[in-house]
């Protein structure tokens, strides 16, 4: 089910779904498919970066990475056009206080996600890339999937540190000799949905991703962020708590985030 978020189309589908649709994509292939896992700093960053918001309009399919895009939804459609101001602000705590109770939906984290295709994976035989994380981090989650899955058919690249024209030659030829099923991407976010977008049509892989920091969290780098914490949509907090130098990021997704939701109703 297709929705809109500032001017952005999400998707809004539940993890097993969302699981059903890239099995199907693995088993029956077309052109590569980009999948976008979305929370609120894309649809911020969309608003004033016009190559970013292209890369998201062209995206094959944009699940929710966490509650903030299913709550702007829920207040988006919980709104009358005779509604005031101070109506619309009402609305919009009610929203919040939806997020507390957990019924704005399911999001789809990234985190999950890569750790769901990896387990299927080793059981379907399916080969994956994991492409970036850059240094060692890349080549210490390929070790620690082997000794899990000692059946998985796993390549890996750390990438280039820096990407300005988002040409990567050399990573491209190595992910086209193993045409993987699954090629995850973590040049960071917005950078890497960039990354796969420019390099569509030369990429021999049936599913791309980005998936940011995935890579750390998944080999404890990062600390998991806590499910209470996750549900509660406060995953960003975590991340702050965990990371102070994401401040600026993270305020692009609160309290920017809502804000611009609200003005747009008005």
């Amino acid at each position: 089910m297709k929705k809109t978020v500032l001017g952005v189309k999400i998707d809004l589908i539940n993890r097993q779904e969302a699981i059903e649709i890239l099995a199907e994509r693995i088993k029956n292939p077309q052109k590569l498919f980009h999948l976008v896992t979305a929370y609120s700093e894309f649809f911020v960053t969309a608003q004033k970066d016009a190559e970013f918001k292209e890369v998201l309009e062209k995206a094959d399919l944009i699940i929710p990475d966490g509650v903030g895009p299913l709550a702007a939804v829920n207040y988006t459609e919980s709104l009358d056009t005779d509604d005031s101001i101070f109506l619309k602000f009402i609305k919009g705590l009610k929203t919040g206080v939806k997020i507390l109770k957990h019924e704005v939906g399911e999001t789809v984290p990234g985190v999950w996600l890569f750790q769901s295709l990896i387990d299927l994976a080793s059981k379907n035989s399916w080969k994956i890339f994991l492409l970036g994380g850059f240094d060692q981090t890349v080549f210490d989650l390929e070790q620690q999937l082997k000794i899990k899955y000692p059946n998985l058919k796993i390549s890996v690249d750390p990438g280039q540190q820096k990407l300005e024209d988002f040409n990567d030659n050399e990573s491209i030829e190595k992910i086209n000799k193993f045409k993987p099923d699954l090629l995850f991407v973590a040049y960071g976010q917005i950078k890497q949905e960039k990354w796969i977008s420019t390099n569509k049509n030369k990429l021999k892989a049936k599913i791309a991703v980005g998936v940011g920091s995935t890579f750390d969290e998944v080999t404890g780098k990062i600390p998991a962020t806590p499910q209470i914490m996750e549900q509660l949509g406060l995953k960003w907090l975590w991340r702050l708590i965990c990371e102070p130098k994401r401040f600026r990021r993270i305020l692009n997704a609160y309290p920017v985030f809502p804000w611009l939701v609200f003005q747009n109703s008005i």
